[in-house]
């Protein structure tokens, strides 16, 4: 295969990764790019069910049952608690 059909073929590829991550983000699953987020302030905090879906709930909750709010991103670098408004650094894996 020649160069540049090799990087057609890399880029196509690299189109449908971000399509499915796309698709992921868009059921509610955690695509595992960023450390789980909780506020320190209110004590909301995030968790991965066995399916891959992302929850969130109460520190010390009982039950922990989704809240249903989800923590929403502020920038490239910082998300925003949707219960109390504080903002959180997310840390990346690159």
């Amino acid at each position: 295969m020649s160069a540049p059909a090799q990087d057609a073929a890399l880029h196509a590829l690299c189109e449908q990764l971000r399509n499915i991550r796309q698709q992921a983000e868009i059921m509610g699953l955690f695509i595992g790019d960023r450390e789980l987020l909780d506020c320190a302030h209110c004590g909301l905090l995030e968790d991965v069910l066995i399916g891959g879906r992302l929850v969130t709930y109460q520190a010390g909750a009982v039950d922990a049952a989704d809240s249903g709010l989800r923590f929403a991103a502020a920038d490239d670098d910082n998300f925003v608690c949707p219960q109390c408004g504080a903002v959180i650094a997310g840390a990346f894996f690159v």
